[in-house]
């Protein structure tokens, strides 16, 4: 369902990385999809580095962890990875229609590009 979602997505720059990772840019945002195994119980998890964050700082995590469960982000959420702020989504595939997945991918495209330069800007990165 992925590498079909990404063949549909004309000329977009994407890359298939193994049979469990893929990429696709979209505008400013590369947004990363990974299966955590092939079996029944595999999660999807879609995620976007949004800036380098190597040393964090209280005003920005409490200001982001207010953010994370709200309806405001649609249940993606904000964490740290590899010292980088990221934004991610993650759910079981089981019951994943081609729909939704298209829904996750963008919401968290749209969202990143949304906060990345909001962030930097208001708290001066």
């Amino acid at each position: 369902m992925i590498t079909d979602f990404l063949h549909n997505c004309g000329e977009a720059e994407k890359e298939f990385v193994s049979s469990q990772e893929w990429w696709i840019i979209s505008g400013s945002v590369k947004v990363q999809i990974f299966l955590t195994n092939l079996e029944d119980n595999a999660e999807l998890i879609v995620a976007s580095n949004l800036f380098q964050y190597p040393t964090q700082k209280a005003d920005i995590n409490e200001y982001l962890l207010k953010l994370n469960g709200t309806l405001k982000l649609k249940g993606v959420s904000f964490g740290i990875r590899n010292k980088q702020l990221i934004l991610s989504y993650i759910r079981p595939v089981q019951g994943l229609d081609p729909e939704e997945l298209q829904w996750i991918i963008a919401s968290i495209a749209v969202i990143a590009d949304e906060y990345d330069d909001f962030l930097i800007e208001k708290f001066n990165m």
